[in-house]
């Protein structure tokens, strides 16, 4: 047996004994029950990021948590060029999210995520380009809130 194939059936026991799991793997079991989710900042990147999350709220729930997503995007101009039009963006979205639970804070934490891109001569592509930062600057942000939220 060569060494590469040892270290590999050696990895493979390994990970078959410990109790690994997969850290997206959804738990429907879990212990986080939400009895309110609350909508703050804008509303399309919350909407977004509670729908990455799957986060569903149920009012029945007598002991559940309440969660606040508050959101804030920015777009600022980091480069104009030389007849004054701007040349280099800068995009960054901000979200804070806040776990309570029986008007008690439990945890607090601050997300962000930025992005600088050139502009294009198209406003079409240029728009459809922002578009998918946005997108991909939520989903990481919204991978980062379901760390923080199932630890």
């Amino acid at each position: 047996m060569t060494i590469k194939k040892i270290f590999i059936l050696l990895i493979l026991v390994i990970l078959t004994n410990c109790d690994y799991e997969p850290i997206y793997k959804n738990n429907n079991d879990s212990n986080l029950l939400i009895k309110k989710i609350h909508l703050i900042g804008e509303k399309k990147i919350d909407r977004k990021i509670s729908n990455a999350l799957n986060l569903e709220s149920n009012n029945e729930i007598k002991n559940g948590h309440e969660i606040k997503i508050n959101s804030q995007k920015k777009v600022d101009i980091v480069s104009k060029d030389k007849t004054g039009n701007a040349s280099v963006f800068k995009i960054t979205i901000n979200v804070n999210v806040l776990l309570e639970k029986e008007n008690k804070m439990i945890k607090e934490k601050n997300f962000s995520s930025s992005f600088t891109y050139n502009t294009k001569a198209n406003k079409f592509n240029l728009s459809q380009y922002q578009k998918n930062i946005e997108a991909n600057l939520i989903r990481a942000i919204a991978e980062e809130i379901f760390i923080f939220l199932n630890s």
